[in-house]
């Protein structure tokens, strides 16, 4: 893994703490891309019930990139935190350090 996307992680997991993180959307954008960066593939086999309505979610997001490298998606997921913070929280001092 790399370090960006080991700091971006970590920025991430601590930003529902305060109350004002992200949309559920780009939350599943955040999912699938860790999902797939430290998984990989989903298994067609664990997809959940129509009845587990966030989990079928989450799944369906991460099965939706199915084939993408693992660092493809660490790639996607550092570019997705820059593009969420650039729009919410341009003076954060963690982007200037993803973008450099």
């Amino acid at each position: 893994m790399s370090s960006q996307f080991e700091k971006a992680v970590a920025y991430v997991q601590g930003l529902d703490k305060d109350g004002s993180g992200p949309d559920s959307t780009i939350k599943l954008e955040f999912y699938k891309f860790y999902k797939q960066a430290t998984v990989g593939d989903a298994d067609p086999a664990k997809e959940p019930s129509r009845f587990q309505f966030v989990e079928r979610a989450k799944w369906t997001a991460w099965n939706g990139i199915k084939g993408m490298s693992k660092k493809e998606a660490e790639e996607k997921y550092v570019k997705q935190l820059i593009e969420y913070l650039k729009e919410k929280h341009p003076n954060e001092p963690i982007l200037k350090e993803l973008e450099g």
